[in-house]
């Protein structure tokens, strides 16, 4: 129970700082280094979310963000229609990118993709077509109407264009 609290809690957070464009994840990456290139915003990014293969509600497709710096991948989107949804992603900018951290609140649940210190959550894969990023998997969370049901797990899809 204290790793589903933990979890839920860890997934808030994650998803609250990707309402303010800031990268949550772990791995423990320092700054940027020097000479890395200045950071690169997208909106506009023709994001398509889904969870359990309809469209996440709450969540403006327009509203979603992708930012690129220190060696990250960050997109996020807040609730744009009253309902309590978001979402926060924090990729590594390589090649063949992996997620760091994914948050997702839908109907008020916290889901997750992590892998901190062993305690993996979810799952999560990247395709990459130029400068779109699909991403696909499931998440897992808490429900937050009944923490005691255990973890919910949902699957999810995320398309987004990044410049």
């Amino acid at each position: 129970m204290k790793r589903l609290l933990a979890a839920a809690t860890g997934t808030l957070g994650c998803a609250a700082a990707a309402v303010t464009l800031v990268g949550c994840s772990s791995g423990g990456h320092s700054a940027a280094p020097a000479s890395s290139t200045a950071p690169s915003a997208s909106t506009g990014t023709n994001a398509q979310v889904k969870v359990g293969g309809a469209d996440l509600p709450g969540v403006n497709p327009a509203s979603v963000t992708c930012v690129r710096t220190g060696g990250k991948i960050d997109i996020g989107s807040g609730s744009t229609g009253g309902a309590q949804q978001a979402l926060a992603v924090v990729l590594t900018d390589e090649a063949t990118p992996k997620v760091e951290s994914l948050a997702l609140v839908v109907d008020g649940n916290a889901l997750a993709v992590s892998n901190n210190m062993g305690a993996k959550v979810g799952s999560a894969d990247v395709a990459v077509d130029g400068k779109t990023y699909t991403i696909t998997g499931q998440a897992q969370g808490a429900d937050m109407k009944n923490p005691m049901a255990g973890m919910i797990t949902k699957d999810f899809s995320i398309k987004v264009s990044c410049g």
